[in-house]
């Protein structure tokens, strides 16, 4: 039996289905007024081939003062896989059309790795949706394609070696490696949810479909060279831009880099963290975004 994406306990009471941009869309919702607070909503966007539950440990933190939303965006976890391209405009529709039919006019954006593009997308194409930006961590812009990349990026051949994974659950376990600071030192419980979670990853046809979708898309067109620094220059909106000094898969150069192109932007740097904040420095994480 394949394993599937399950729901985390402490996120069960939050969970939804909507219907946006064409799809049912999965996402967690601290519900319309949210336990405390009267801010603008944060929405929590993840990264390519990741799931909302990355923000299991940050969502109960800022809950407490927001409304809080992560979806799945479409082609992974839980949400609708359909058959076609994935490209960052698909992926800014479906969240512009998941705030409209949710009746939220404006929010804080937040994306990790490539849901930092998918922020910046929105922002450049509905400049009155987001109140600030976080880019936490993404996107990688001015980068190469490494030798790795290119055999990842090539049809068949990047299909192969996925699948090739379920052969063995440590082997899919220790692709998060470099997505860590320090993987074994994250809590038992942890790398226990992780190492089911790759699994799931790994067994679904429709998520590898749209993981390799996006992947090439980007490699090609998207964020190798892009955003363009003049574009994002004409950006008018409070950013926070917050980066894991030990990422190993978006180099702090492209958080330089964005700090120097979007007007005001800041940059803040965490030690002992890697790609993922959310999951290693959650509680660091939460007073940038609530500061």
């Amino acid at each position: 039996m394949k394993p599937e994406f399950t729901v985390p306990a402490e996120l069960q009471p939050y969970a939804r289905k909507i219907r946006a941009n064409g799809l049912t869309l999965h996402l967690y919702d601290s519900g319309p007024q949210g336990p405390g607070g009267d801010g603008l909503p944060f929405v929590l966007l993840h990264g390519l081939g990741d799931e909302a539950d990355t923000w299991r440990k940050l969502f109960p933190l800022l809950m407490g003062q927001r409304r809080t939303l992560a979806p799945d965006l479409p082609g992974f976890g839980r949400s609708d896989h359909p058959h076609r391209a994935y490209t960052l405009n698909f992926f800014a529709e479906t969240v512009v059309a998941m705030l409209t039919a949710l009746q939220i006019p404006q929010a804080v954006l937040v994306g990790n790795s490539m849901g930092a593009a998918v922020v910046l997308r929105v922002a450049l194409s509905h400049p009155e949706l987001p109140r600030r930006l976080v880019l936490v961590d993404g996107p990688p812009v001015g980068g190469k394609i490494n030798a790795a990349q290119l055999r990842f990026l090539t049809p068949g051949v990047g299909e192969r070696m996925y699948t090739a994974l379920r052969a063995s659950q440590d082997a899919a376990y220790a692709t998060l490696e470099p997505y860590y600071a320090h993987l074994a030192a994250l809590p038992p419980e942890d790398r226990a949810f992780l190492r089911e979670r790759v699994w799931a990853r790994v067994w679904s046809d429709d998520q590898k479909r749209a993981f390799f979708s996006t992947f090439r898309w980007l490699a090609w067109e998207g964020l190798w060279g892009r955003p363009r620094p003049a574009e994002l220059a004409r950006l008018a909106l409070p950013t926070e831009i917050i980066w894991g000094q030990q990422d190993q898969i978006a180099p702090l150069e492209s958080g330089q880099r964005l700090a120097g192109w979007i007007p005001g932007a800041r940059l803040h740097l965490l030690p002992n963290c890697g790609h993922l904040p959310q999951q290693e420095q959650p509680a660091e994480l939460a007073r940038l975004l609530l500061q």
